[in-house]
């Protein structure tokens, strides 16, 4: 029956991506599977605990795209290019990363369990930044060369897409950071 939890996350990752925090609820998230929401409660008994399964599924959902970008680039500075595509990727109207991940931390404000999955997603961006980084051949005097404000910058310019509904211009920004960071 465990079977059942990695697609009850696939869904409730879709939901939140799509639709918002304010639609995931075990009832929708049943109706949409086609299944009984006691179902959903066995898994999940409380709503937070399908939060927390968001969370955990965000940050695998991470590491898969990571794999995926990083498929075939050899040097670090590939793979530091690598992540601003990722980066660009999640700016993108289709992408419900940036969705998930903007919504878990407002939900996080009211639960410090969810705030520390949310932070370890972002950790995890910032530990890969720093690998990537550190063996890279940055520009000299870019400020970007700190994995920390690389990864709120690019965190920023997703919020900021997703928000102007693709009215700022990511693809733009993320080119002007590549120019500033890599040789």
């Amino acid at each position: 029956m465990q079977k059942r939890r990695p697609e009850i996350l696939q869904k409730c990752y879709d939901i939140v991506g799509s639709k918002g925090l304010e639609s995931l609820h075990a009832r929708t998230v049943a109706s949409e599977m086609g299944m009984n929401h006691a179902t959903i409660h066995y898994y999940f008994p409380k709503r937070i605990d399908l939060l927390m399964g968001v969370a955990e599924h965000a940050r695998l959902q991470f590491a898969a795209d990571r794999a995926k970008f990083y498929e075939g680039l050899g040097s670090a500075s590939e793979k530091a290019e690598g992540e601003l595509a990722l980066a660009e990727a999640y700016c993108k109207k289709q992408s419900r990363f940036a969705k998930v991940v903007l919504s878990l931390y407002a939900a996080s404000i009211e639960h410090a369990e969810l705030r520390k999955q949310v932070l370890g997603l972002y950790n995890d961006w910032v530990a890969a930044l720093t690998e990537a980084l550190g063996k890279a051949k940055t520009r000299k005097n870019t400020p970007y060369a700190d994995p920390e404000l690389l990864a709120a910058t690019l965190l920023g310019f997703m919020a900021t897409a997703h928000l102007t509904n693709q009215k700022f211009d990511a693809t733009a920004k993320i080119d002007a950071v590549f120019e500033s960071l890599l040789a």
